[in-house]
């Protein structure tokens, strides 16, 4: 499985907002010039995680972009989910009841993706933007000491 950059820059967008979040409101000049991603793309990101509810957003001279809740309450799966969408490694796994794939029930490799699919989203569900705020703060630290 591989991640676009949609996923990899929305939650790249969503720690810089954390780490900075003692500056204010954050504009997308910022956000975009500190993660070195281009302005349209960190917008474009920035709009659909605030449909979502994860950041918000004032207009103005003084306005930019917050986030909506405790760095602890926002999941990376959320982060993901909402920038690329459901979350599957292939199409068999993300398929409803009423929905059949056409050899399900004699494929023992939709059994294996599915295993993958779960541990992959737990995995994810399990890390908040808090964890990662502090994993880049030890990756920081560790790099002062070279």
């Amino acid at each position: 499985m591989r991640l676009s950059t949609k996923g990899r820059y929305g939650l790249r967008i969503m720690l810089d907002m954390l780490l900075h979040e003692g500056d204010g409101w954050l504009t997308v000049n910022d956000i975009a010039r500190r993660q070195n991603i281009s302005f349209p793309y960190v917008e474009q990101l920035l709009t659909k995680l605030r449909k979502a509810g994860l950041v918000e957003s004032i207009r103005g001279s003084h306005g930019g972009y917050c986030l909506t809740k405790p760095a602890s309450e926002i999941k990376a799966s959320q982060i993901l989910e909402i920038v690329e969408g459901p979350l599957e490694i292939v199409f068999c796994t993300g398929l409803k009841n009423e929905e059949k794939c056409e050899r399900a029930g004699e494929c023992a490799t939709q059994l294996l993706w599915i295993k993958i699919n779960q541990t992959i989203v737990q995995i994810l569900e399990d890390v908040s933007l808090q964890d990662l705020a502090k994993w880049e703060k030890g990756l920081k630290e560790k790099n002062l000491c070279k």
